[in-house]
């Protein structure tokens, strides 16, 4: 079983550039028009590297640290890349060789999705007019959402992006010749407690106890958790005990729970509730 001392914390980015006011016949407008499915894919290449390096200058200036003892809770965790990447089908991975759950501790760029008119049996021999990518932000502790928002839209501003917040009229696309629409969405800060602590210890041991077993403890979650605003206003550490299956398929089709990790679960849970009265808030 894994406890973990924190999670990443997000920001949602929907970014939309834009070519001509209607589709164009790319046999006669081609290698003429501008194509926003084209200029949006060099614009991602310029966003991160293909081992996952985010490009836009200062991203990590405000990336905190670990701490000696999160190192050592890395170095201890049993490595897991060479059954997932067999599992997951995967013929390489990002970061030069690096392990997942040290990669999990950086900031990160994901696209989370793309779109620019039709592919298949819908697809055109056109130019479309525009084109759209999701991407998600996350971020690490002491980098804040409002600050890796500037650096992004100072970046695409260098880059010679006119940055809009609403669909662009005729006149603003003939004023500038790269015109992107940015739109922001959930967000929140990374959190780490402590794991040192006593509370930290505690949970451990009754953790352990619970299951009869040593406990993997996880410096930070890879996924993001709004643990700051929780720890931000009670001011009180937190610690996330998770019951899932690695397998769980979060955010996809047939996202499940195993029956046997939900019955341990509470066993866990019962646990933490009659042993933790001793050591709440210290």
């Amino acid at each position: 079983m894994q406890l973990y001392f924190g999670a990443r914390g997000v920001a949602g980015l929907e970014l939309t550039v834009y070519g001509p006011i209607r589709p164009l016949h790319s046999g006669h407008y081609g290698n003429w028009a501008p194509n926003p499915a084209v200029e949006l894919a060099h614009l991602i290449a310029e966003l991160r590297d293909e081992e996952g390096r985010i490009l836009i200058p200062g991203f990590y200036d405000d990336v905190k640290p670990l701490t000696v003892t999160e190192k050592q809770a890395l170095a201890v965790m049993p490595p897991v890349e060479a059954s997932l990447q067999d599992e997951l089908g995967l013929g390489r991975t990002e970061g030069k060789g690096a392990r997942l759950q040290d990669r999990l501790m950086d900031p990160a760029l994901n696209v989370r999705g793309l779109r620019a008119a039709e592919v298949g049996e819908g697809a055109a021999n056109a130019i479309p007019t525009e084109a759209q990518v999701s991407i998600d932000f996350r971020l690490v502790p002491d980098q804040t959402p409002q600050k890796v928002k500037d650096k992004v839209e100072a970046f695409l501003r260098a880059k010679g992006w006119h940055l809009i917040t609403e669909e662009p009229d005729k006149e603003t696309l003939k004023a500038f010749p790269k015109v992107a629409r940015v739109a922001w969405s959930l967000d929140y800060p990374a959190h780490r407690t402590d794991m040192s602590l006593p509370v930290s210890r505690a949970v451990a041991t009754l953790v352990e106890r619970a299951t009869g077993g040593p406990v993997i403890q996880v410096p930070m979650l890879g996924g993001s958790v709004p643990m700051s605003t929780f720890t931000g206003i009670l001011k009180s550490p937190m610690i996330g005990v998770p019951m899932v299956n690695h397998d769980n398929n979060q955010h996809g089709i047939n996202e499940n729970l195993r029956l046997q990790n939900l019955w341990d679960g509470i066993e866990v849970y019962a646990e933490l509730m009659a042993g933790m009265g001793g050591v709440w808030g210290k």
